[in-house]
């Protein structure tokens, strides 16, 4: 029975449906999660003490005698377990004649009715359960206890209803459940000791980083923080991050929201000035949304240098060309080695700067509009329909006098 009461909880993972039939209709809504953790449950009882769904079942003018299963498919990789469960099923059709709200706030193993919005009592009679194979069974309990939330897998849920003399209704959801661990830098930065080798030649670099995809619509968000390295203040690199930041510039925010399901990001013309010669240490925080609450995902700190070029030993300004805000962007989207051979000496337009119009489609633009589409990328679908962001390519490059 305590098994049963475990596995009981997994119904929580089906997203928004709606299904009808005649005027009998049944919407759920789902509140969505990255992990799903066993504290979130009393796992003796079933009992809930976080908001997981909501549902309404409504016959409207008619009367149905109804009932409801939810069933379950597992395939994890990880536990070798392929199977089918079904996870809570009412016996026996029972009367509806009034809209019933349900929460599983309100269902744990000792639910035998519910009451409908007129304060009436449904009996829905004392609940079935039914478990997969006794192998799998104990191969995914075992997975639980060690972490405290279901492992990494396909998760297919159908919850269905069925009218007396009539077919299911309802469609399954497939969910993909897996680890949020990697949230690692790619550039610009590295140890404090290589600030040499990780210069950037730009007061507004563009910030990369490598994550897992988050499991929930919209995805999960991003939020950055930027600081100075003082070197007659911070013996380290978390020291830094942890004082005065120049990104956001309220101190009050630790980080500043970037967006969700991103993986890059231009530094924006409304931070702090980042000072040719300084050193800067960043850091990326990850927001994932679980059943106990939001969890932090931190990435590591790195430092970088911005190129300081009046200093001795530099061939000055003029080999990079444009140094504007418009003209950096220019660079970061065309690449260093293709805005030095246009715009450096002896460049085909060595020289020539640009005069702050941007246009886009053939609609004028501010510059923050093209960096957003730098830092977040271009909107597309994937698969489960949820919008993921590619980086921008630049097919070719026109300059008019």
């Amino acid at each position: 029975m305590k098994n049963q009461n475990i596995l009981k909880k997994i119904l929580i993972f089906i997203f928004g449906t709606s299904i009808s039939l005649s005027e009998l209709t049944f919407e759920v809504n789902w509140v969505p999660y990255v992990a799903y953790y066993i504290s979130s449950l009393d796992i003796s009882t079933g009992k809930s003490e976080v908001p997981i769904f909501s549902a309404v079942l409504d016959p409207g003018d008619d009367e149905y005698e109804v009932s409801i299963e939810f069933f379950i498919k597992i395939v994890s990789p990880a536990l070798g377990v392929d199977d089918d469960l079904i996870i809570l099923r009412t016996p026996s059709p029972f009367t509806v004649t009034d809209k019933i709200v349900i929460s599983n706030l309100d269902l744990d193993a000792n639910t035998n009715s519910l009451t409908n919005v007129s304060g009436n009592t449904v009996d829905l009679g004392e609940l079935e359960f039914s478990s997969m194979e006794i192998g799998d069974m104990a191969s995914m309990l075992s997975s639980i206890l060690q972490s405290g939330q279901l492992p990494n897998g396909t998760y297919t849920f159908s919850m269905t209803v069925t009218p007396e003399g009539g077919d299911p209704l309802g469609e399954p959801q497939i969910i993909s459940i897996t680890d949020q661990d990697l949230l690692q830098i790619i550039s610009p930065g590295g140890a404090l000791a290589d600030t040499t080798f990780n210069e950037v030649y730009t007061s507004y670099p563009l910030f990369q980083w490598s994550a897992d995809a988050c499991n929930v619509p919209g995805g999960c968000e991003y939020f950055i923080r930027v600081a100075e390295y003082r070197l007659d203040e911070h013996s380290s690199l978390e020291q830094a991050i942890e004082g005065v930041t120049i990104l956001p510039l309220d101190q009050t925010l630790g980080f500043t929201s970037i967006g969700s399901e991103i993986s890059t990001f231009q530094y924006p013309t409304n931070g702090g000035d980042l000072i040719p010669g300084k050193i800067y240490v960043w850091q990326i925080r990850k927001d994932l949304p679980t059943t106990s609450g939001t969890e932090q995902l931190l990435s590591d700190i790195v430092a970088f240098k911005v190129k300081d070029f009046s200093s001795s030993g530099s061939s000055g300004t003029s080999d990079m060309g444009d140094m504007s805000p418009t003209g950096m962007l220019l660079r970061t989207l065309i690449g260093d080695d293709l805005a030095d051979r246009m715009f450096g000496d002896g460049g085909e337009v060595a020289g020539m700067f640009t005069n702050g119009n941007i246009t886009l489609n053939g609609e004028s633009v501010d510059i923050s509009v093209i960096q957003s589409l730098v830092s977040s990328g271009i909107a597309v679908k994937d698969e489960y329909g949820y919008d993921s962001f590619r980086p921008m390519e630049v097919i070719s490059v026109e300059v008019a006098n």
